[in-house]
């Protein structure tokens, strides 16, 4: 099975524009852990919730939460604070690779990209439901 036979290819994206705020509405609305970050189709990076919890926490103490600090970073563009260094796979790769190299890399998705265009997203839950659907045939 490749990923292309079970990656979402309905798959929520930003521009690296985009606020912290809306970044945070999207996430909220659509029930997801992170997203794609793309300019005109073309993969620039990814963001997630942990890289969103960081920068607005970042330089606090746990004791020192100030919350109008941390409202002031809402109006960051998204591409200041994205990851940029993505890993992603190509929509021929067996699953089993894609999942090692979620694993390896430690990440919960894998955008699936095909000449620098980004085609869907792979997610750990798509792997383990395709898993659960190959064992039932």
């Amino acid at each position: 099975m490749k990923v292309a036979d079970i990656m979402n290819r309905k798959v929520i994206t930003c521009h690296p524009r985009e606020k912290v705020s809306v970044i945070l509405h999207k996430l909220k609305t659509f029930d997801i852990s992170g997203m794609p970050v793309v300019v005109k189709g073309k993969l620039e990076g990814i963001i997630t919730r942990t890289d969103i919890i960081n920068y607005l926490t970042m330089g606090l103490e746990v004791t020192e939460i100030d919350r109008e600090e941390i409202l002031s970073k809402y109006n960051t563009p998204v591409g200041e604070i994205m990851a940029k260094d993505v890993v992603s796979v190509p929509p021929s790769l067996p699953i089993e690779e894609a999942a090692k190299l979620m694993l390896e890399h430690k990440v919960n998705m894998l955008p699936v990209v095909q000449e620098g265009k980004l085609l869907g997203i792979l997610t750990r839950g798509d792997i383990i439901k395709a898993l659960a659907e190959y064992e039932e045939v």
